[in-house]
């Protein structure tokens, strides 16, 4: 790892991550690696990450906004949980020590993780690590949307929103709304309506497949990964298999799809 730039982000709010990052910087230094530390606070992070390798000491909302603030998307992120979820990382404080030399000695593997492309009326929005959720910009109000899925099409749905879930995205809001958990390792689109008026059910689908949300009745708001919010009045809502992958740095004998169950489930 001679000669690597790592990246080191962590919340200065989350204890121990601040005292964590400089331990780990200091376990870099010992490698012969350059590295810079980032603190990220609750505006997030304002400029693109451009490393080797990125470390991230934190929560979830952490982890997503150090994925989405890469340069070069497929960068491979090593995350080590700070928060309450930690449904992405690979390590606890505890084991930070361990997993960083364990990367640094090459005893890793990779996952590669599916992402999602959110176009609206012909305009690339962002990708999707976990989540899309389309809804009302109003609070309380419900939106009237059209949903194709090639030859089959759904009219007139009435309803809070719909969520679109990655394979490792499934584990989070989806869930919550009576969504299947899915491993990670699949290649998938998860369709799950939020308090739908008219009859529908969570749908999962091919990540071959184009998915088509058109709005008939809002204002409407896209939000992505919670981080990315996007107001418009109507419009075509498209959701394909983005061309990136999301890719994590697996040091730990538990597989992600074990944990993030295991977390999900309480158990």
């Amino acid at each position: 790892m001679d000669g690597l730039y790592v990246i080191v982000v962590y919340r200065r709010d989350k204890q121990g991550a601040d005292r964590g990052a400089l331990e780990v910087g200091e376990l870099l230094r010992t490698y012969g690696c350059e590295y810079d530390l980032y603190m990220m606070d609750e505006k997030g992070i304002k400029e693109p990450l451009g490393c080797d390798y990125l470390i991230v000491l934190g929560g979830d909302g952490t982890i997503l906004a150090s994925i989405h603030a890469l340069e070069e998307p497929e960068t491979p992120v090593l995350a080590i949980s700070y928060g309450r979820g930690g449904y992405l990382a690979d390590a606890s404080p505890q084991e930070a020590r361990r997993a960083v030399s364990a990367l640094l000695n090459g005893n890793f593997r990779l996952d590669r993780l599916m992402r999602l492309d959110i176009t609206i009326d012909g305009e690339l929005i962002s990708d999707v690590v976990n989540e899309a959720y389309i809804s009302n910009s109003l609070v309380g109000k419900v939106v009237e949307f059209d949903l194709e899925v090639e030859r089959l099409k759904l009219q007139s749905i009435v309803a809070d929103g719909m969520v679109f879930s990655t394979p490792v995205g499934s584990t989070g809001y989806n869930t919550s709304l009576g969504g299947p958990l899915v491993d990670e390792e699949l290649e998938l689109i998860i369709a799950t309506p939020v308090a739908p008026i008219t009859s529908l059910r969570p749908m999962v689908f091919s990540a071959l497949r184009r998915i088509v949300m058109k709005g008939v009745r809002g204002p409407f708001c896209a939000v992505i990964d919670g981080l990315i919010r996007h107001e418009f009045e109507k419009g075509e809502i498209v959701v394909t298999k983005s061309r990136h992958s999301t890719v994590l740095v697996r040091t730990s004998e538990v597989s992600l799809c074990e944990r993030r169950i295991k977390k999900r489930l309480g158990i």
